[in-house]
């Protein structure tokens, strides 16, 4: 009997998933002139390249192996349309956008297409606020077709054996996706995306500030950022601030862009929460106490890497962004970039009824004899 049990545990493949999230892919470090794109976030294509090539040989080569990207995978917030940023964003702009994405990324959605093409490797794609248009068909199609395979994609979360994935945005008020209503189709000749303020202000607000300090999305925590540019930057901070002051009341009080209708108490309640940013462990704990079936819930969204357990066999997981940020922290204090992501990893010897194990993991890459500064 013993015999017989051994020789069936050795023909299951072993089982793994990786779940990454936050990558902000924008049209790549150059433009066509060669000059540098500062809009982009993302600049760790060779990176990602090596890990998926790791999860693809060795002992993964022969295992089963699901690449979830959760959410904020593309940035298609802040692709110009011709050269403008709009909120006015179309099917066919998210398209545009997805293929200028995919242009210049070549090595990214290469290493997606090998690992795809690997026997029993997969991906998955939830859609997270900056990706939104991923809810179109049209984009998915482009996304899949660079990839060479089917992709799943799933709209909010991903549930499977006990483990609750989300990108989680939609437990922001200022980044919440209307699901009821993700389109606006009255008085547009063709449907636009029904962003919520804080995706409208990444559209139209940030690439302005962005223009002058590329970093400004990129500094931890907000509230140290602000008493630093009072001291050390005050003459922009001031502009930016009645810049910003300017668009709260455009695009809120006075309504003056399409997807505003709550009027000033929901003008209040958008900005008390994005003053005091939601606490991710009391949402996830939530989800854990009021779903029996749930052990483990993972989202993105913060780029905080976060571990917390609610109690024994319950536990959250936040597995952070592949962006460089900057701490003015001191206990974390500086620049840093961290290659972080969520193993998952399913018992050999029972997988149908064991629980899989989950693990925040940092990808320390291969040895490079040069790289190149970003300044």
């Amino acid at each position: 009997m013993t015999e017989t049990v051994a020789a069936e545990n050795s023909t299951v493949k072993p089982k793994y998933k990786l779940v990454v999230s936050d990558f902000h892919l924008g049209k790549g470090r150059y433009f066509e002139d060669g000059t540098q794109n500062i809009l982009e976030d993302f600049v760790y294509d060779r990176e990602f390249s090596e890990f998926l090539s790791y999860y693809r040989s060795g002992n993964f080569a022969d295992a089963e192996v699901e690449l979830i990207l959760n959410g904020d995978i593309l940035n298609l917030l802040q692709i110009a349309t011709f050269g403008i940023h709009t909120h006015l964003i179309t099917e066919r702009s998210v398209v545009r956008a997805v293929q200028r994405i995919v242009e210049g990324h070549p090595e990214f959605f290469l290493a997606l297409k090998k690992f795809a093409a690997t026997p029993f490797h997969t991906i998955s794609y939830v859609v997270g606020n900056h990706d939104v248009g991923m809810l179109w068909s049209g984009p998915r199609r482009v996304f899949i077709e660079a990839v060479g395979t089917s992709v799943a994609f799933y709209d909010v979360r991903y549930l499977f054996d006990g483990i609750h994935v989300e990108h989680g945005q939609q437990y922001e008020r200022f980044a919440k996706i209307d699901m009821r209503r993700p389109f606006i189709t009255r008085g547009f000749p063709e449907p636009v995306l029904n962003l919520p303020w804080g995706s409208l202000f990444v559209v139209v607000q940030l690439p302005k500030i962005k223009q002058s300090r590329p970093h400004v999305d990129k500094v931890r925590p907000p509230s140290a950022f602000f008493r630093w540019v009072f001291i050390h930057d005050f003459i922009w901070g001031l502009k930016t601030c009645l810049g910003i002051a300017k668009f709260i009341f455009d695009s809120v009080l006075f309504r003056s862009r399409h997807q505003i209708y709550q009027g000033v108490r929901a003008t209040l309640s958008i900005l008390k929460e994005i003053t005091l940013y939601p606490n991710y462990d009391k949402i996830a704990f939530k989800i854990l106490e009021n779903n029996e079936d749930v052990n483990t819930v993972i989202f993105g969204h913060t780029h905080v890497v976060r571990y917390r357990q609610w109690r024994e066999g319950k536990e959250y997981f936040n597995e952070g962004t592949w962006n460089e940020t900057t701490n003015l922290d001191l206990s974390d204090y500086g620049k840093q970039i961290r290659l972080t992501y969520a193993f998952i990893e399913y018992s050999r010897e029972n997988p149908d009824h064991e629980r899989p194990k989950v693990r925040l993991k940092q990808w320390n890459g291969t040895w490079k004899s040069e790289v190149e500064l970003l300044v």
